[in-house]
């Protein structure tokens, strides 16, 4: 298993993607979760800005390991056009990692958030939806589609038994889960909940808890009990898992969120770094 680094605590910063890659080079990591948020919003980008990321990417010796498709909320919207706004979105995220090298694309939002005018059962048929329309579309272009648990009752997969079912209904073989150790730890679901999971897990998230916030903090700053999922993880076959999909086995380094404040990205890295 090798060790990734989330872009997000730079965008939350407000670093420029520029800035977050070279800092991500320093501290010699290879794998990158790259957050299509701000700044690195490939559907805001410039065509030369778009060019330059990738470039920068190859220079590094970068890979993209997941590309997380952080504007989602909407994925189960009774509104139809901005459903599709955000799918199209989603397209040109998955055709950015493309670009980047990578296959893997997340689903983040918990794949939508329930609306107080909508029957949370058409909230979670919207989503089934949106998810095989996306995942049809990603198939022929070997992108592989990891979902996202988000720990409160206002998001659609909102426990690990959800994102259980969310796979049996959208059917797809290129659909995955993303095991996040800070949701999990929030939702009070211990490592014994992954062997449902056991042949599709292919990817993690360190993120930090207080136990009842997803504070996604400095690692080790929090209750979150890394060691006891990652070996479960390992036990269970992610590494397998990812030999049978050409891909590499990674866990990401995960901090910060929309709204949040980071008062120096470096310094939340180095201390996590440490921490580990």
């Amino acid at each position: 298993m090798k060790l990734a680094l989330n872009t997000f605590v730079y965008e939350v910063a407000g670093w420029p993607t520029e800035k977050a890659l070279a800092s991500a080079h320093r501290f010699d990591f290879r794998y990158i979760e790259y957050a299509a948020y701000h700044d690195g919003d490939p559907t805001l980008m410039s065509a030369e800005k778009r060019r330059r990321v990738v470039q920068l990417f190859k220079d590094y010796g970068l890979e993209c390991s997941q590309l997380l498709l952080a504007n989602t909320e909407a994925l189960a919207s009774p509104d139809v056009a901005l459903r599709q706004r955000t799918l199209d979105y989603m397209k040109v995220c998955g055709e950015f990692q493309r670009e980047l090298g990578g296959r893997q694309v997340l689903v983040c939002w918990g794949c939508g958030v329930h609306q107080a005018d909508m029957l949370p059962e058409q909230a979670w048929l919207n989503t089934v939806n949106s998810l095989r329309t996306y995942a049809d579309w990603a198939q022929p272009y070997g992108l592989l589609v990891d979902l996202e648990m988000d720990p409160h009752v206002y998001f659609v997969v909102n426990s690990m038994a959800r994102m259980s079912q969310m796979l049996e209904d959208v059917g797809r073989p290129n659909v995955y889960p993303n095991v996040d150790i800070g949701h999990m730890c929030i939702t009070r679901e211990g490592p014994q909940r992954l062997p449902k999971l056991r042949d599709r897990i292919i990817h993690l998230h360190l993120s930090e808890t207080d136990t009842y916030a997803h504070t996604n903090s400095i690692l080790g700053t929090g209750k979150a009990d890394f060691r006891a999922y990652v070996d479960a993880a390992l036990a269970l076959g992610i590494e397998e898992n990812c030999a049978r999909l050409g891909e590499p086995c990674v866990a990401g380094i995960e901090m910060s969120e929309p709204g949040g404040e980071v008062d120096d990205p470096d310094r939340w890295v180095s201390e996590s770094l440490d921490y580990l």
